[in-house]
């Protein structure tokens, strides 16, 4: 144990591993109390995430800002009109609302962009596939539809947000998948895709605790 925790890296994934375990037995036998623990739980996700990423320059910084703020006005433009994902409105675990909208909904983007697009990297690595930047945008924006597919389900019961009818439209998918690519472009294009093991491990993590609640919630 104490070999394995000399390593940043399994430093980070043990407590990766800790929390999101932590999280999923808190939300079948308290969600009352941890579900408004969410904004906590993508910022911890956020910096396992981000730490280790090499080269933090300042254009890393303005790339991630910039996924963030256009991402914050797209979901408060598709919270506001419904014209985006399909009539919905956000509870109250993911935090301060600004128009209506979770301010840290913009950082849940940047983490599962960046995670994703390092998973579609990975797996190109792995099939010995070589990925051009609009190819691996397009596997990363798919793992990022993937992934909703897990979430909404449990959205509702976890006062993420709620749909109008109880019913998740295609549309939301659709453009689940449409600005997944566009997000995942702009960090390919803006040279976020580095080597960070952590990225797998943190879409692993959100991945294993949607599909595990969505079996026993």
């Amino acid at each position: 144990m104490q070999f394995w925790l000399k390593d940043r890296t399994n430093q980070l994934t043990t407590i990766l591993i800790v929390f999101y375990t932590v999280g999923i037995v808190g939300m079948l036998i308290a969600p009352q109390t941890f579900s408004p623990l969410t904004p906590l739980n993508l910022l911890l996700s956020a910096f396992i995430l981000f730490f280790p990423h090499p080269e933090k320059d300042i254009l890393f910084y303005v790339n991630l800002l910039m996924v963030f703020t256009a991402a914050w006005f797209l979901e408060m433009i598709g919270v506001t009109t419904g014209t985006i994902f399909g009539m919905y409105t956000y509870g109250e675990a993911l935090g301060p609302k600004l128009n209506q909208t979770p301010i840290i909904i913009g950082l849940n983007w940047i983490i599962v962009t960046y995670s994703c697009l390092h998973v579609s990297n990975a797996i190109a690595i792995y099939f010995k596939i070589k990925l051009h930047e609009v190819t691996g945008a397009l596997l990363s924006a798919a793992l990022m539809v993937l992934l909703d597919f897990l979430i909404e389900p449990m959205a509702p019961k976890l006062d993420y947000w709620s749909w109008e009818g109880n019913n998740i439209p295609v549309q939301n998918y659709t453009a689940w998948f449409f600005f997944g690519f566009a997000f995942s472009y702009w960090m390919l294009k803006g040279g976020l895709l580095k080597t960070n093991p952590m990225a797998i491990r943190v879409y692993a993590a959100q991945f294993m605790f949607f599909l595990l609640l969505n079996f026993l919630v």
